[in-house]
């Protein structure tokens, strides 16, 4: 165990095996389409990333996913400009810092300002209940939507190992 795993298992109390920190110890795997879905669903905060005047942009967001369609909430400014009918990437991750352990999703598409659309598709994506984490009014929110996303992720894990027989 490197001094730094072994200073956080301290501080948190608990008792780690030893672990190496070599990389070749974990194993990096894909993870479906389905599973990369479940995955989103489970959580509530990732990161948008947009390209404004030429230079890439990673804010936190809320957000909400039904089906296939991410729906983020925010309010006017660089997010909305930016993602608005702009290629974009979202991010949503898991890692245990004391295992290295953890999986990642990242999803490409084209972002759609759908706050004031009129379709059945918007306004499903809009009750998705992407809530926001600021307190305050929020009669200015928009709905940013990932329609048709090209969805990819990662696990980085321990290989399990079986028990060798005895005889």
């Amino acid at each position: 165990m490197s001094t730094s795993d072994r200073e956080i298992s301290e501080r948190s109390g608990s008792l780690v095996a030893e672990q190496s920190s070599s990389p070749g110890e974990r194993t990096l795997e894909e993870i479906g389409e389905d599973e990369c879905f479940a995955l989103l669903a489970g959580q509530d905060l990732g990161r948008l990333a947009v390209v404004r005047d030429g230079q890439p942009e990673i804010f936190p967001v809320n957000y909400a996913i039904d089906g296939h369609t991410i729906t983020i909430r925010t309010q006017p400014g660089i997010k909305l400009t930016y993602a608005s009918l702009a290629r974009i990437a979202f991010e949503v991750e898991e890692i245990d810092p004391v295992s290295r352990e953890g999986w990642v999703v990242v999803v490409l598409g084209l972002g759609q300002d759908i706050t004031d659309a009129i379709d059945s598709w918007s306004e499903h994506a809009r009750n998705a209940g992407a809530r926001p984490w600021v307190a305050g009014l929020h009669a200015d929110d928009h709905h940013i939507a990932i329609a048709n996303p090209q969805i990819s992720g990662r696990r980085l894990s321990r290989p399990t190992t079986m028990p060798t027989e005895t005889r």
